[in-house]
Parts: structure tokens; sequence; C-alpha cells
């Protein structure tokens, strides 16, 4: 059996791993680089592998990291089926139609600005359009957790419970490889212990091989106040100042987390009249399948759920898709608290919310997710200023706050809770989706609890 690494390795962004033995080639994830001036170049670089002969893609979860290339996949010659949790597949219609129509708008802005300068603009064409976004669709196969599903001529795949967003899973294959059956498990990314919708991981058997997330690996948790009441204090204070907190939140996940927390603040009377928009078209779409799929919600909100009471519904709450009420928000001065996509602000409307507020020293620009090297967010996490946001420089004159407890990642911590739930340690352990300090710093611990642990390099390949 032989693995490679074509993303996420020893970066976060860009999952790929494949899988090979005797039987065939399986592709994990296809996820697009996310942060950084490069990543435009090298999404659009050949893969470091023949995509006409791959047997099958395994699918962790809808995040663009993990899936966002697929569509490139494709028109490289990938015709086979992409195997993923029902609800992963329904966000991936709503994140890669959007991702599509990035790239043509990216394309457009290019062009636009090439012919001003009076340059050819003719090379510049989108990653891939809308269109063919939407074509991967037909490949999909639709697998439920916790059932074995074979794999032709391959050996057979289970979904598991990651309670990183919905429908992630933890992938458990069984590949034939000659006389012998491999056990390889990808962690794909793990979700959190507390998370207040989506309930915590599930517990696996011990592997031969692990594939496992570091994005959090070197960090624990601020879990020392509770997450609640400090985005209640945050919003509290901004409001009473006269200002707008503005929450840049990826679209699927966080922001559905973070209405349900809003919900308990509102529906207690704590934040009563204080209004909430959620601004990104994708992340009124994504907040509508949760409501499909409440099995996978915490103990709490599935209660809520079953009582009636939806977690991610309350006075107050306007779910934002017009452009024309998008700038009507930013035309109000009214105190409110926006959410809006993309999480490390590297497009989307949450630039025009931070182009009318970052400059504002009432409002508050609030993180409560992972920022990536090379983002926006992460400048301005930073503390850099000013800003260049859609071309023109900002001075940064908003607070600038982060609650860290909110990522949907799971801390070192709960990575080693969760490592040490397997009831023994695996030949082999490959620690992806970590910078190298974090991904490093994990792979130590892991090494010093007696497995074979390795942070493997971009296009990396071991034989096993």
């Amino acid at each position: 059996m032989q693995i490679s690494f074509h993303g996420a390795a020893s970066e976060v962004t860009g999952s790929c791993h494949l899988v090979e033995t005797s039987a065939g080639r399986v592709l994990l994830d296809c996820g697009m680089i996310q942060g950084g001036k490069e990543r435009h170049e090298r999404n659009r670089e050949p893969f470091g592998f023949d995509a006409t002969t791959l047997d099958a893609v395994v699918l962790s979860h809808a995040h663009i990291d993990h899936c966002g290339r697929l569509p490139v996949l494709r028109k490289a010659g990938y015709k086979g089926p992409i195997y993923a949790t029902p609800a992963t597949i329904e966000l991936v219609r709503i994140l890669l139609s959007d991702s599509g129509h990035i790239q043509e708008e990216d394309a457009r802005w290019t062009i636009k600005r090439l012919r001003k300068k009076g340059k050819d603009a003719s090379h510049v064409k989108p990653l891939y359009t809308r269109a063919e976004a939407l074509q991967v669709l037909d490949q999909f196969v639709a697998v439920d957790f916790d059932r074995w599903r074979a794999l032709d001529g391959l050996g057979r795949l289970r979904f598991i419970m990651a309670g990183h967003i919905l429908g992630a899973a933890i992938v458990e294959l069984e590949l034939e490889d000659g006389d012998e059956c491999r056990h390889v498990t990808f962690s794909g990314d793990l979700g959190v212990e507390g998370a207040r919708l989506l309930a915590r991981p599930d517990r696996v058997e011990c592997p031969e091989v692990l594939l496992i997330e570091s994005t959090y690996g070197d960090r624990e948790r601020d879990d020392t106040e509770d997450r609640t009441e400090l985005l209640y204090e945050i919003v509290r204070d901004t409001v009473e100042r006269g200002g707008k907190v503005v929450i840049p939140s990826f679209a699927v996940g966080r922001t559905q987390e973070m209405l349900a927390r809003l919900n308990d603040l509102v529906e207690s009377g704590r934040l009563s009249g204080v209004p909430v928009f959620v601004d990104s078209p994708m992340a009124v779409e994504a907040t509508e399948v949760f409501t499909k799929f409440p099995d996978a919600y915490a103990k709490e909100a599935r209660r809520l759920y079953c009582s009636g009471d939806a977690p991610m519904e309350f006075p107050g709450l306007r779910l934002v898709t017009r452009v024309e009420d998008s700038k009507a928000i930013n035309a109000s001065r009214v105190p409110s608290v926006i959410i809006s996509a993309s999480g490390m602000c590297t497009a989307g409307r949450i630039k025009h919310h931070l182009k009318h507020e970052i400059g504002n020293p009432r409002s508050t620009v609030l993180f409560v997710g992972y920022q990536a090297r090379g983002s926006l967010g992460r400048v301005i996490q930073n503390g850099t200023s000013p800003v260049r946001i859609h071309g023109d420089t900002f001075d940064v004159r908003a607070r600038i706050e982060q609650i860290p407890g909110f990522s949907a990642h799971a801390d070192r911590s709960a990575l080693l809770d969760w490592y040490d739930g397997l009831g023994g340690n695996p030949q082999h352990t490959f620690v992806v989706h970590g910078d190298p300090d974090a991904a490093g710093a994990l792979a130590k611990t892991l090494e010093e609890r007696g497995t074979n642990a390795v942070v493997p390099e971009l296009g990396s390949s071991f034989e096993l």
C-alpha cells in the first residue's frame, strides 16, 4: 500500500490524500487551497496523479477546503463515484455552486482590471464555472453513517459521525491489497465537545493506518469562560456603544452554531430587540439543510427540536439573500449583529460589511473561527492597520475580538482524547491538516504515545 499527500500536508487547506493498493486507487477529499496570494496559481496546478486512473473518491465533509477542487478533478478526467453522507451531498450542492460563482466573478474582475490597464486578458478563465461545479453532483453516491458500503473491487467503506459540521464523517476504509486487508482511518475534521448544535465525534476502532487532522494540534481552546456568555458581553457592549457586531462566519457549520447560541440569548430575554442578520444566501440555504437532519444535533438541541422549539429561529432574526437588503444593512445605523461569509474574509458579502464598519470605533469585528495564513481575516486578527479591501485602504478603528472556543475543530486535548479512544496505537500515523507548528506538536505527542507519527510534506509518498 502507498499513501501520497497532495494537499493539507504541513498546511491547513487543500485536503487531498491518495491511498493506493494492488486493488485500486482511492482519493480522500479534493479540497481547494485557501489563503495566501499563491492560492490562485496552486489551485490551477495539475494534480500530482492521473485523475483518470482513480477508482473512487471519498469525501469527508462539505467545506470547500475539502471538496472545492472536485470540479477540477472532473475536468481532469475523473468520472467515477464520489462517496459522501446524504447531508454532505446536500451541502456540497450549495457550496460548489457558490464556489463556481466566485470563480466566475474573480475571472470577470481580473479581465476588467487588465483591460483597464490596456493589457491582454484573453488568457483569463475561471477555475471552473457554476455549471461545471454542478455537473459533479451526478457522481455522488450517498452512504449513511455507521453502515459498511462495498467499494467495487476495492474493499469497503464506513462513515462515522465526526461532529465538525453537518454530515461530516470520519472515514474508515478496509481495502484489499493482495492477500491482505488494510485498515485505514481518516479523521477528516473532528468536531468539538460542548458544541451547542452538533453532537461530539464518535469513537472508532484502532486502525493499521491513521490520518489525523491537527488544526489545533498545539493549542487548547480557551473554555475558562462560557462561550455564550462571552458572545453576550461583546454584543451587549457594542450595542451600548451604538455600533454593530460584524461576525465573519463560515456559511456551513459556524453560522448555525452562532444562531443556536443567539437563540438562547434572545429567548432568555437578554438580547431582546437586537436585530440579527444572516447576510449570506449560502448560509441561508445551509441553515435550511440543517433543519432536515435533527438526528445529528447534540442532546439539548435535539430536545428543543422535538419539543417544537427550532434551535435556530428567534424573534429579530432576518435571513438576507437579496443584494438590496444587504446594502440596506450597511445604510442603517441601528445597532445590530451581522453574520456573513466568508469566514476568513476572502470573498463574499463580509468584505462589504467590513468596508463599512472596520473604521467605526463603535463597532466590533468578532472572529469565531480559524483564520488561515494570508487571509484578510488573519491580517485583521493580527492587528494590522490599515488593511486593503477591494483594492481600497481602510484604517482599523473597530474593536477586534475573538472567541476561539467557537471553532468547529477539536483542540489539542480533544484530539488526544479522541486518539486515546482508539484503544491502541496505529502502526502508522500521518498528521495532516495543520500548520507546521501545530502538526509537529501533535506528532511529537503521538510519538510519545507509541505510534510512528509523521508530518508529511506536500507531494510526499509512503510505502507501507
